[in-house]
């Protein structure tokens, strides 16, 4: 990977090669890994939550770390431990083990300051990273990390103020902030700040996605598309299944800038009118859709205007409109199928919303996942208009995904097998290959349903083959710590029950009088 600069996106990550469709493009360890800033007591070490009846004392330290006697000598709890035993020179005593405790707010950036004269190389490389101080002073989250973090840090680990100046500690705050990727591999979810992986270029349709590895080093790999050499590499720095003013102003807060990439640029969200509230205008048959004004640097900046009659509308009636919705989805109970397809069948045909709006899709991602998985409520337990409605959701989402996650121009893959035509496009792997799991053990279970008739049983079969090998490519590099880690496990074992149910009924066919 090349990493040059650009006056309008700056620092970015470039291929210098010709990188294939879903090829590992970057494997990078950590600079920095530690506790969210808001966290109830974890093991400095594997950063695991853990009790008071779960916990020992660091000997050194006093920290408190997980009962395994390796974490008190983990590499990452060192700048702490050291700190506390040079500088503080007094055990820390953590008594309040139930709530988020403030003496973990500082540790990741205690980890980061460490490295000036502990790890000069990792220092350079830190601090080379943007900060955005300038648009973070004087901001509520500014002046907070001044008292809890800067302030506290010098009282309490007794720094000396020519060496360590509050400016440089709140700087490192930044750099923590703007830099920071949750890392999903413990609960709680940890910190951890990346060299490269910093200067990837945000989209929000990426060509690439990200993942980590068992061990937390972060995993970049290209979608559908391949990216040739000199191309840029980019993720999505925010939820790809927001709407547009909801990813806009999440950047703008935490990322410092107004995207505006070509989903953001295009108020209809490239073709799929997933921010579309209904007009207000009596008769209209258009939906009022957020407009970013190119030379705005206001997230806020946003005009409500139809894309049928060209009226533009009130903002507060459109957060009204989306405030209801919001709140009956908000109280809806989202482990009970029922409630979600009521939710669904009421509001979708309401029409305040359009069909396609995020709030929907989220709903519909979240009721296809729950057929069939409910204890008690396995997929063969499911009545055929259930695991109908099952495939329709799944559908649903994923035709969305094909162009709101897409990178670059759909890519079409062919089953010859079974005759049909799918159509492959960069996308978060996860949601994606959640989804094609999904399929894969609908037509599993049609088959199962179908066993009078063979051709239809062979065919539903190779069906649920090309699904699950598609979910298998898109989830093979997600470790087991994650529910989409155990998926690709659970696929890899799928994969050779089909192929011996395939071969037994090809057999049988075969053997078959004609």
């Amino acid at each position: 990977m090349s990493r040059p600069e650009d006056p309008t996106v700056g620092r970015y990550v470039a291929a210098n090669v010709d990188l294939a469709a879903w090829q590992v493009a970057l494997v990078e360890r950590p600079l920095i890994r530690g506790p969210s800033q808001v966290t109830g007591p974890v093991c400095l070490g594997c950063l695991k939550s853990i009790t008071a009846d779960s916990s020992v004392r660091c000997e050194r330290c006093g920290w408190p770390m997980c009962s395994d006697g390796k974490c008190s000598d983990d590499e990452w709890h060192k700048a702490e431990c050291d700190w506390t035993v040079s500088r503080r020179k007094q055990k820390v005593e953590i008594k309040d083990f139930t709530i988020p405790h403030p003496s973990y707010q500082s540790i990741t950036v205690i980890r980061c300051l460490y490295q000036k004269h502990n790890n000069p190389d990792v220092w350079a490389k830190l601090t080379k990273l943007e900060s955005h101080c300038a648009s973070r002073r004087g901001g509520s989250k500014y002046e907070a990390d001044r008292v809890w973090i800067a302030d506290h840090l010098r009282r309490f680990y007794k720094l000396d103020p020519e060496e360590w100046s509050v400016e440089e500690i709140l700087r490192v705050c930044g750099i923590v902030q703007v830099n920071g990727h949750e890392v999903p591999l413990t609960d709680p979810p940890y910190v951890a700040i990346y060299d490269s992986g910093s200067m990837l270029e945000h989209s929000c349709v990426p060509n690439c996605s990200k993942t980590f590895t068992r061990d937390g080093h972060l995993l970049i790999r290209t979608g559908a598309a391949a990216v040739e050499s000199g191309g840029h590499l980019s993720i999505s720095y925010t939820d790809v299944l927001w709407g547009t003013a909801q990813r806009l102003a999440h950047l703008a807060d935490t990322k410092f800038f107004v995207c505006k990439c070509p989903r953001c640029s295009d108020p209809t969200e490239l073709g799929t009118y997933y921010s579309g509230v209904k007009c207000a205008t009596e008769d209209c048959m258009g939906y009022a859709l957020p407009n970013v004004h190119p030379s705005t640097n206001d997230p806020f900046d946003i005009e409500w205007t139809c894309n049928f009659c060209s009226t533009v509308i009130d903002p507060n009636r459109i957060e009204l409109t989306l405030s209801h919705v919001g709140r009956d989805m908000a109280a809806m109970n989202r482990r009970d199928p029922n409630h979600c397809r009521m939710f669904l069948d009421h509001y979708v045909s309401a029409g305040d919303l359009h069909p396609n709006h995020y709030y929907f899709t989220e709903v519909r991602l979240n009721l296809a996942q729950l057929y069939g998985q409910l204890e008690g409520h396995p997929l063969d337990s499911l009545s055929s208009e259930q695991l109908s409605h099952k495939r329709e959701l799944c559908l649903k989402v994923l035709k969305v995904a094909d162009v709101l996650f897409s990178g670059s121009i759909n890519i079409i893959s062919i089953c010859l097998l079974i005759n049909i035509i799918f159509f492959v496009s960069v996308a978060e792997c996860r949601i994606r290959g959640s989804l094609m799991f999904e399929l894969h053990a609908i037509m599993a279970e049609d088959a199962r349903r179908s066993q009078q008739d063979t051709n239809v049983v062979m065919e539903a079969l190779l069906r649920s083959k090309f699904y699950l090998e598609q979910a298998e490519n898109l989830l093979k590099y997600e470790p087991k710590e994650l529910p989409e880690g155990q998926m690709a496990a659970q696929c890899k074992q799928n994969a050779i029950d089909l192929d011996l149910l395939l071969k037994k009924l090809h057999e049988s066919i075969g053997s078959a009088p004609m």
